[in-house]
């Protein structure tokens, strides 16, 4: 686990939850006008953003710190002093349900027979 120690936040993304990938990106002066193209690896270094881990736990505490708990499992084994972090929305494509459910009751009134020929739904919820 990595506590990543965040100062003077005064607004956190409310998008943040947990589950969420945290990334980081060291930060540096970038000469002349090129874009390096950086694809995001594992413990990569300048210029290009490395996975942290899983964010687990989300503390506010006072002062305007706010702590990050991440789960680095597999991932990079620190986080370079003066990083940008960032973070991308759990993978969801997979289609488990985790976290969030749905009910449905279906009821004829009729007398006559009646078969439901077909019931789908293409629900995903990123964030609240």
């Amino acid at each position: 686990m990595i506590v990543l120690t965040l100062s003077n936040i005064t607004n956190l993304n409310v998008s943040l939850q947990i589950g969420d990938l945290i990334y980081t990106s060291k930060t540096g002066v970038q000469t002349g006008a090129e874009d390096l193209q950086a694809v995001v690896t594992i413990g990569s270094s300048i210029g290009a953003g490395s996975i942290v881990g899983t964010l687990v736990d989300i503390n506010m505490l006072a002062g305007a710190t706010v702590e990050l708990v991440v789960d680095n499992s597999g991932y990079a084994s620190s986080v370079p002093a003066n990083s940008f972090i960032m973070f991308s929305k759990y993978n969801q494509f997979v289609g488990d349900v985790m976290g969030y459910y749905a009910q449905a009751k279906f009821t004829n009134n009729s007398r006559e027979k009646a078969e439901i020929f077909s019931v789908g739904s293409e629900v995903i919820i990123n964030s609240k």
